[in-house]
């Protein structure tokens, strides 16, 4: 899942670059921004289990 928003990243950055049209350009961000969320809602739920067992 971070390969795939690094990725999406990299787009929105092109677009920028490349001066898309400002709706492109918001939209992948807000885009983004939703994978992001759910990324970190999946990381900070998830169970971590870093219990030391001898």
């Amino acid at each position: 899942m971070d390969t795939i928003i690094f990725g999406g990243l990299l787009a929105t950055w092109f677009a920028i670059y490349r001066q898309r049209s400002r709706t492109v350009v918001l939209g992948a961000w807000a885009f983004m921004i939703l994978l992001v969320a759910i990324l970190l809602n999946h990381h900070v739920t998830s169970s971590l289990k870093l219990g030391l067992s001898y």
